[in-house]
């Protein structure tokens, strides 16, 4: 507050104050109430000065002019100042730091008779007369007329600090300007619902995403913007959330203008401060691409898996031509149910293609015979001859032969040779002599 000094009127005024005052205290003193009041005779003597002085509210009395008149112990210890470097020296219409705060104008409203309260404003106060120490602080201000029998003579000022209050709406201001461009540039779909559906947080990913500005989508309903069957999953799953107490977390396939996207979506309730549920956030991240590259990688692997078994194939029965019309399969390490069919499809297939005469098979690297070998080999003799070949088994170990007696086999038409060097000779020397009896 600036201090312009004091003068006589001043003075004098004070003098009529201090003068009332007494002349309060003096009714008060004597039984009578004062003008204006009630109370009971032989009351104790009570001072409006202590009153006024023992209020915790800051208060300032002004005259209309606009100098103050007298302020209570609050406003001095609030304001860091002495009593006597305010009352009469401080003048709030001559004030810069009043004026330009906007304390100027209402005040005078008061003065016109009305109550007039001042919105919460930015105000700086010197500290003890220093102008290089000061506080900033917001104040609310209510100016109320004092009236006489010849009008308005003063009026109150009533002041209470909401700094505090300011600087919390301030914080929580800057926490939500913060809050929002996380959310908008997330890099995420993240969205809340009320419990009606209609849309109460839109970033701009949902802005993309459905090609709609945000003043477009808030309010909205899901359904004015997606398909039927979209509307109807979402809705399902927004009950879902409604009724749970976690989270849902699922895997959306949504069909878009470029295509399917694949979103990892998790729906959580917002509650209340009581618990009660009030809508439903929804934060969805688009995994198309990775989605897209594990499908991509699946189908390699499947790929490379049946390359890998036809080459197994290929080389667990190798089916080598030795000359025309002869065909040569050694087998090697165990044989099973399965592998014993895909040995006669190849070995069938391979006589059919290259209109093979004789066929070897090699028994010489297999262990010690089976069921399983006997029947493998059993079955594909006959098979061969239904094609018009004929069969050379060679390398059979004495196990497999024996499996072969015990087992009764019919092994007509087919040619056993101790020896792959042997069956060789004997399909060469068959080859010839049926090149012979050609003509």
């Amino acid at each position: 507050m600036s201090t312009p000094g004091g003068n006589d009127s001043i003075a004098a005024e004070n003098a009529r104050l201090r003068a009332r005052v007494e002349e309060l205290e003096r009714r008060l003193g004597d039984g009578a109430p004062p003008p204006g009041a009630q109370g009971s005779a032989g009351g104790p003597r009570i001072s409006y000065e202590a009153l006024f002085d023992v209020l915790p509210v800051p208060i300032v009395v002004f005259r209309t002019d606009g100098q103050l008149a007298a302020i209570n112990d609050a406003t001095i210890a609030w304001f860091k100042a002495r009593r006597e470097d305010l009352v009469g020296a401080f003048n709030l219409l001559r004030d810069p730091e009043s004026v330009a705060r906007g304390f100027a104008e209402p005040f005078l409203r008061a003065v016109a008779g009305e109550v007039v309260t001042v919105p919460a404003t930015p105000y700086v106060i010197n500290q003890e007369n220093n102008a290089d120490v000061a506080r900033r602080c917001w104040l609310e201000v209510t100016y109320l007329p004092l009236r006489d029998e010849s009008g308005v003579r003063y009026v109150v000022s009533l002041t209470r600090d909401v700094t505090s209050h300011k600087e919390a709406e301030a914080k929580q201001r800057q926490s939500s300007t913060l809050l929002e461009a996380i959310i908008d540039n997330a890099p995420l779909l993240i969205y809340a619902r009320d419990t009606e559906g209609r849309f109460t947080v839109a970033n701009r990913q949902i802005e993309a995403a459905l090609g709609k500005p945000k003043g477009a989508l808030l309010g909205r309903m899901q359904r004015e913007f997606a398909s039927e069957e979209i509307t109807a999953r979402f809705d399902a799953q927004d009950r879902e959330v409604l009724a749970s107490t976690a989270p849902l977390v699922v895997e959306d396939r949504v069909e878009m203008p470029d295509g399917t996207h694949v979103y990892m979506t998790t729906k959580f309730a917002l509650r209340d401060d009581e618990g009660k549920a009030t809508g439903v956030c929804g934060i969805s991240a688009d995994i198309t691409e990775r989605v897209r590259a594990e499908e991509q990688n699946l189908r390699l692997h499947e790929q490379m898996f049946r390359v890998r078994e036809e080459t197994l194939r290929s080389i667990s029965t190798p089916l080598l031509p030795i000359a025309a019309g002869v065909l040569v399969m050694p087998l090697v390490g165990d044989m099973t149910r399965e592998r014993a069919d895909q040995v006669i499809e190849v070995l069938l297939h391979g006589i059919s293609d290259q209109q093979a005469r004789i066929a070897l098979l090699d028994v010489t690297g297999m262990p010690e015979a089976g069921e399983e070998v006997t029947d493998a080999l059993v079955r594909a003799a006959r098979s061969v001859r239904l094609l018009g070949a004929e069969v050379v088994i060679t390398g059979i170990r004495p196990s497999v032969a024996q499996a072969l007696v015990g087992l009764e086999a019919d092994l007509g038409g087919i040619v056993t040779k101790g020896t792959l060097e042997r069956g060789v000779a004997y399909a060469l020397s068959r080859r010839a002599q049926q090149r012979g009896a050609a003509p």
